[in-house]
């Protein structure tokens, strides 16, 4: 499955009134100011909790297969991440990133990326800065009222379109609240990745042990060294 090969590498449709990005963003610095108002809202928020945990629903779209939905959780810490989602839980520390398969009582251990290795990709750890940088131009396309919220549609375009993974991104924002609510994400082949937030709690209290991976845990997994 490709979301299978996104985590493992590390880790919105258009309604009849979203409008077309006009041809003059080609840049980040091209951005809309209002749709950059409200995420460097967000950012803001987001960045003063030194702790965050989040409950998140991901629906996989492929073309000519069912939607695919799947529960997930992620803690943070700064740039430790500790991530659930299907069977798969992934672990983000300072010396690697593993990726546990629960199915196939597997643990793959990967070299962190170097930063511009994420900068088109959409997993769960990026969930809340995957918008941080100059990849995107942004442009605010309207409102939906999901839910009885009012929520603000922003559409995102990667700048370097041929190292993207995405051809754009659709971010349903609560401008009020400071809080992303969706994001999808479009890819060239025709799939459509959607993160749901359920819930997002800033500075919880998280175990020391949360950001550490301990073999011991995981008793009969095999373990996979690929580091280099």
């Amino acid at each position: 499955m490709r979301f299978i090969l996104f985590a493992l590498i590390f880790s919105v449709f258009p309604t009849s009134v979203l409008l077309a990005q006009p041809q003059q963003y080609t840049k980040a610095q091209d951005s809309d100011p209002e749709a950059l108002n409200i995420i460097n809202g967000i950012r803001t928020k987001y960045d003063a909790f030194n702790t965050m945990e989040a409950e998140f629903m991901l629906d996989i779209s492929l073309p000519g297969q069912p939607l695919e939905s799947q529960k997930g959780n992620i803690k943070r810490q700064g740039d430790l991440v500790r991530f659930k989602l299907g069977d798969q839980e992934g672990i983000i520390n300072e010396q690697a990133a593993y990726i546990i398969q629960h199915g196939n009582k597997e643990v793959m251990i990967n070299n962190l990326p170097d930063p511009e290795e994420t900068s088109g990709m959409l997993t769960p750890q990026t969930l809340f800065n995957f918008y941080e940088g100059d990849n995107y131009v942004l442009a605010l396309q309207g409102e939906e009222i999901v839910a009885g919220r009012t929520l603000q549609v922003i559409e995102l375009k990667p700048v370097n379109r041929e190292n993207s993974e995405f051809t754009k991104l659709r971010l349903l924002a609560d401008k009020k609240r400071n809080e992303l609510v969706s994001i999808k994400a479009f890819t060239r082949d025709g799939a459509n990745f959607t993160f749901h937030l359920k819930k997002t709690t800033g500075n919880v209290a998280l175990a020391a042990t949360t950001f550490v991976f301990r073999k011991d845990e995981f008793p009969g997994y095999y373990v996979e060294d690929l580091r280099y």
